[in-house]
C-alpha cells in the first residue's frame, strides 16, 4: 500500500516547510520580535495542516476506497478517519 500517490509533491512542500521552520528557530536565536516568530511559525502550522489535509484526502480516495470496495477492514479504516479528524480538531 503507498504511503501516498503525491509522494513528491509532498516531499517538496515539506522541503519548503523545513526552510521555514529553520527561519523561525534562526529568528528565535537572533532575539527578533516576538510577534514576527509566531507570525512565521503559525504559517509553518498551516502549512503543515495543508500537507496533511493531501495525505488524509489520499488515504480516503486509495486506503479507505479500497477496504470499501473489498469489504475489509471498513470499520477500522472508518474509525482511523474519525480519529485522525477528532485529533486535528483540538
Amino acid at each position: 500500500m503507498p504511503c501516498c500517490e503525491k509522494k513528491k509533491e509532498l516531499l517538496n512542500r515539506l522541503s519548503r516547510i523545513e526552510g521555514h521552520l529553520k527561519k523561525v528557530k534562526e529568528m528565535v536565536e537572533k532575539d527578533q520580535y516576538c510577534i514576527d516568530i509566531i507570525t512565521q511559525s503559525l504559517a509553518v502550522q498551516s502549512a503543515l495542516r495543508s500537507v496533511d489535509k493531501v495525505i488524509l484526502k489520499n488515504h480516503l480516495e486509495t486506503c479507505v476506497k479500497n477496504a470499501i470496495s473489498s469489504d475489509k477492514d471498513v470499520e477500522l479504516k472508518i474509525n482511523e478517519v474519525i480519529k485522525t479528524l477528532d485529533y486535528m480538531h483540538k
